[in-house]
């Protein structure tokens, strides 16, 4: 096995340094930077088509791993080969992410797939490439490492997805920068196929940045980050977007795609285009806790970690999308948004913070809580208490639902939807005389495929302060 992983070793090394640019000449240096596109709001000019995605938009370059190569056969002892390691993968994440490919000018379209530790072993990579076949490509253990490598010719015919595979199961790449769902509905959290030359996605269309594993200092937990970028960010202007912070960032991206609904919405009303970011929980357990607020009704209820969620929001992950990506701060350009209890912890969001967001974006929120488990008592319901009662702060508001064909009674009615306290937090909200872009969507039950349909309003009363120039 030794003799076998030091002969790959050294052919790999080989190919790499074949793969020269076929006109000679030497390539342009690689970028840098995870993401050399933030931080230009105030920068200047910039350098033609430097905010293009076929520029910033790509793996690390196949030169790392050469540099790897030549750096291990130098190394003497353990240590040393683990600190080029480290080096490599820091290296990986800084320039592109995984996985590593050519120059395009090289005559081989060499792409590098790699995991490090027990994780790499006994794992193959899938992908259109080699039919998804599950045991075609296998990652192999470069000698006296915890490194696994396979390389493979992709030709550049537009982006080429793929999922790394262990024991059948099939999982997207955590080294990968760039995902597109991979089109099941699980019912559940979905999956995310990675992307081989994601520059080479429909210019027309947005695309997703992925962050795995982004700490939440005060919940000490982490969970996964997905930034949508409409077309329009990578116009050859550069432009700064407003930005809006969805929950439950998984299911809204694999449930039904809110990534096509703004698509389509953004194709249509250029103007209207916003980056999304969409943030996933650590699991499913902790949605109760964490979309919701004090006071604890129920000895039986999860303590409620609300605000915890949302200073991991303002101070973790808020000022990382601002270092990263060109976005407009402040409040009349951030919004918050999510379905059910996440509808219920965006409005909570709004009047805890509204120096952070001038924006809220509910879709069938909860907003009767809190309750004592007996829906639509007259227990407290606080976000429509807050509206009346608290002083008026500077938030616009959307709000939409279902309801009955035939009028609503109660939140909890068969086909209710949430619009009992709906109307009521609509009707507090304007009694105050907040913005209020509202709609009711008699028939529509409680779940992701009228909350994706009905998407394009929320987007389009994001952008547009007045709720009459989105039919509402």
């Amino acid at each position: 096995m030794r003799r076998l992983s030091a002969v790959l070793l050294c052919a790999a090394l080989w190919a790499a340094c074949d793969d020269s640019p076929a006109s000679g000449t030497p390539p342009p240096p690689p970028f840098t930077q995870t993401f050399p596109d933030g931080g230009t709001v105030d920068a200047g000019p910039q350098e033609p088509s430097a905010c293009q995605r076929d520029t910033v938009v790509h793996g690390a370059p196949m030169s790392l791993l050469s540099q790897l190569q030549l750096e291990m056969s130098r190394a003497t002892t353990g240590e040393a080969r683990v600190a080029a390691i480290d080096r490599f993968v820091a290296a990986v994440a800084e320039q592109g992410g995984a996985p590593l490919v050519n120059d395009t000018r090289s005559i081989r379209p060499r792409v590098a797939f790699f995991v490090r530790g027990d994780a790499g072993r006994d794992t193959f990579v899938a992908g259109a490439f080699n039919e998804w076949s599950a045991t075609a490509t296998p990652l192999v253990q470069v000698r006296d490492t915890d490194l696994y490598v396979a390389e493979v010719d992709i030709p550049r015919t537009g982006p080429q997805p793929y999922k790394l595979v262990k024991a059948g199961n099939y999982f997207q790449d955590p080294a990968a920068h760039h995902v597109v769902w991979d089109g099941l509905n699980r019912n559940d959290v979905g999956q995310f196929n990675s992307l081989v030359y994601p520059g080479l996605q429909d210019t027309t269309k947005g695309r997703l940045t992925a962050w795995y594993g982004v700490h939440a200092t005060a919940l000490n937990d982490a969970r996964d980050v997905f930034v949508y970028t409409p077309a329009a960010y990578d116009g050859e202007d550069c432009p700064a977007l407003p930005v809006m912070y969805f929950h439950d960032g998984n299911e809204s991206l694999t449930r039904e795609s809110f990534a096509d609904a703004a698509d389509a919405w953004y194709a249509a009303h250029p103007g209207d285009s916003a980056v999304l970011v969409f943030v996933a929980l650590p699991n499913q357990n902790v949605r109760l806790a964490q979309y919701t607020f004090p006071p604890k009704k129920d000895p039986n209820w999860p303590t409620p970690l609300g605000n915890e969620y949302l200073g991991f929001l303002r101070d973790d992950l808020m000022p990382r999308v601002e270092a990263a990506f060109r976005v407009k701060t402040g409040p009349q350009d951030t919004g918050i948004a999510g379905a059910s209890l996440g509808g219920l912890i965006s409005a909570y969001a709004g009047f805890q913070m509204p120096e952070r967001f001038g924006f809220v974006g509910c879709q069938s929120g909860s907003l009767f809580w809190p309750h004592d488990g007996q829906v639509d008592r007259d227990d407290g319901n606080a976000m429509i208490v807050r509206a009346g009662q608290d002083p008026v702060v500077a938030l616009r508001f959307y709000v939409d639902h279902g309801s009955p064909t035939a009028g609503c009674t109660r939140d909890d009615e068969p086909g209710g939807d949430d619009c009992q306290s709906s109307l009521q937090f609509v009707a507090a909200l304007k009694a105050k005389g907040y913005t209020v872009a509202h709609w009711n969507e008699p028939g529509a039950a409680h779940d992701w495929s009228f909350w994706k349909k009905r998407l394009p309003k929320l987007l389009c009363s994001f952008r547009n302060a007045d709720p009459k120039v989105c039919g509402l």
